[in-house]
């Protein structure tokens, strides 16, 4: 199927759309209602996919566009081991075996899996269940990526090794949905919505939201650290422009 767009349309209040490329972080918490929604755990018609609505008829075939990974889910595994794991969804889709074979080599070494491949599930780090949670929704190339609350949980290293699969699905026409309480966060995404209690206060690119302080602070948020080290650069002269890179901003003080 041929994929362009996404929108959700609750109410006048809660709507947001999402288009092919864009990485979108909804920071809040309590988002139970939108999140069930997107995973189709209620029933409802306020998604539609390039103009068509997801209805009760059309959620099993459009369903399929829409991958998920939860941290209530990090504990619960089909699988005895992570190759098993990997193999679910793919068997689900009816995907061939030479295919199943190649995908789960493939995604393995994106996300550094591949070592633990014949081991338990339940027996890895934490770290390797959120790789694995990811992965395993990853491994289906759905068009749209919906996050619960799962990055924060990633050692440093994988992290870094995450956000770069990430970013490189975004830059082949994935989109994600970021759903996190973490506000340094905001800053994987050109988009941020925030929300309080499944309700959407604020939406915008990135830059434009961090800068309403005194709502995030009503809402009882601090500043990522970087754009708080660029206000105070700025207010000294210091630098011109937002620089979002620590690397970029230290070249960009002492040229």
């Amino acid at each position: 199927m041929n994929f362009n767009y996404f929108d959700y349309i609750e109410n006048e209040e809660n709507s947001f759309g999402a288009k092919e490329n864009e990485f979108i972080t909804f920071l809040g918490d309590k988002n139970n209602i939108i999140l069930d929604n997107l995973m189709f755990k209620k029933e409802n018609e306020f998604i539609t996919i390039n103009s068509s609505k997801i209805t009760n008829k059309t959620k099993d075939k459009l369903r399929k566009l829409i991958g998920f990974s939860s941290f209530s889910m990090l504990e619960i595994f089909l699988g005895e081991t992570v190759r098993d794991e990997l193999a679910y969804g793919l068997e689900s889709l009816a995907t061939k075996k030479e295919e199943m074979i190649e995908r789960i080599d493939e995604v393995g070494k994106l996300f550094r899996l591949t070592a633990l491949m014949e081991e338990s599930p339940k027996s890895i780090s934490v770290s390797a269940k959120v790789k694995l949670n990811i992965a395993r929704a990853f491994i289906t190339k759905p068009k749209i990526l919906v996050l619960d609350n799962v990055l924060s949980s990633l050692d440093e290293k994988d992290f870094k090794l995450v956000v770069q699969n990430l970013k490189t699905y975004v830059d082949q026409g994935g989109i994600i949905l970021n759903f996190t309480t973490e506000i340094e966060e905001t800053l994987l995404g050109s988009k941020v919505i925030i929300t309080n209690e499944d309700k959407i206060i604020l939406s915008g690119y990135t830059l434009s939201v961090l800068n309403e302080e005194k709502l995030m602070k009503r809402l009882g948020y601090s500043l990522p650290f970087i754009i708080l080290l660029n206000k105070y650069l700025k207010d000294y002269n210091l630098i011109d422009y937002y620089i979002l890179s620590y690397e970029r901003l230290v070249d960009e003080i002492w040229k």
